[in-house]
């Protein structure tokens, strides 16, 4: 199993570990709830090291990934960053990803970490037609991710106002021994933050100079199950779970996402039927009036029917009540307004309603 290079770093900040995807992680350092309540109303700090990148450079790489990618890059412009499905021929997942364009002929693709060898072969495979190169470099990067809308301030008093004038999905390079950090306004959490990218090497100096803000309590570190409640939350998608090849981007609710209007991508017949009608499910966001969670597998009955099951269940600190995600079978998905669903917890029928994520009805609240 895989230890990041922080290792020691984090077990001095009292950090427990769980197995993630081949790799040695923090899932707290405490109270993960307090995390998660720290990135809501203050700012965290993440070691998302463990994530692959992949370059893509030469003169038909923009052409390459309009392939490969389901979204739609005409506005990926020099210093922007969009999100993108990788879909196969047959339409499912077979990753979600960043790409960043650093330059006119260079991009990183910031992946998932269980999918790196998959995805760097899928690119390779599909690029024998373009003039680029595909670069795994996975072991050359690590990543550091502040979160939280306390973030800005952080940010700003760290590498000057240049930073906080990033919009989101933008990013820079800046000057860090021994080489650059790539700063990008993005994240996963569902709050304003920054991806930090840098050199393996340069790791432990870039968490070092967080240090004053930790000590001060205005940071705190943060865990993987932090980081679970948060996405969950705000109903992004954790592949293997609602992304895979079984599930695309349209039965995941990600139409938005792919560039209907390209004249061909990976995939696209087969998104186009879907969105037609020819899906098989959706999946969709619930809460849960009750103590019990249910967990991923759990059946989803309807009418004493089976009609799904549940992909990702967790507890909302936000909410106070359980939440999750569940894939859905069309007839059902079709009929969800006049249906009462209910999920199977350990012998118990536990009612269930489906509607917007936590975090996108809070914020709907507030405005």
């Amino acid at each position: 199993m895989k230890t990041l290079t922080l290792n020691d770093y984090h077990k001095s900040k009292s950090a427990k570990f769980v197995p993630f995807a081949g790799w040695n992680m923090p899932i707290s350092y405490g109270s993960s709830m307090d995390e998660h309540n720290a990135t809501r109303n203050g700012a965290s700090l993440f070691d998302v090291s463990h994530m692959g990148e992949i370059e893509v450079t030469g003169k038909n790489a923009l052409d390459f990934l309009s392939f490969v990618l389901t979204a739609d890059l005409s506005n990926l412009y020099v210093g922007n960053a969009v999100y993108s499905p990788i879909c196969n021929e047959k339409g499912g997942t077979v990753d979600d990803l960043i790409v960043y364009r650093k330059t006119e002929e260079h991009f990183i693709l910031c992946v998932n970490a269980v999918n790196i060898a998959n995805d760097f072969t899928h690119l390779l495979d599909n690029s024998t037609n373009f003039d680029c190169e595909i670069t795994n470099s996975s072991e050359k990067y690590g990543q550091l991710a502040i979160q939280g809308p306390k973030s800005e301030s952080i940010m700003g008093k760290i590498f000057g106002s240049e930073v906080i004038r990033l919009n989101k999905m933008e990013c820079l390079e800046l000057p860090f021994e021994p080489d650059h950090l790539l700063v990008a306004r993005t994240g996963y959490t569902g709050e304003d933050g920054f991806e930090i990218y840098c050199k393996t090497c340069a790791l432990h100096n870039l968490a070092e100079i967080f240090e004053e803000f930790l000590a001060n309590e205005h940071l705190v570190w943060a865990g993987l199950a932090a980081r679970d409640s948060l996405r969950l939350e705000a109903g992004f998608p954790l592949y293997g779970n609602e992304l895979s090849e079984i599930y695309s981007p349209v039965q995941a609710g990600l139409s938005w996402s792919v560039g209907w209007g390209k004249e061909n991508f990976l995939g696209k017949n087969a998104l186009m039927e879907e969105k037609q009608g020819g899906f098989s499910g959706r999946i969709m966001y619930y809460e849960v009036q009750n103590r019990r969670i249910p967990r991923s597998g759990s059946f989803i009955i309807s009418e004493g029917e089976k009609v799904g099951k549940v992909l990702s269940g967790g507890f909302s600190p936000s909410a106070g009540v359980p939440i999750g995600s569940a894939w859905i079978k069309k007839k059902a998905w079709e009929k969800r307004k006049e249906k009462k669903f209910m999920a199977e917890v350990r012998g118990h029928s536990i009612p269930i309603e489906f509607g917007l994520p936590v975090l996108k009805k809070i914020k709907n609240r507030q405005r």
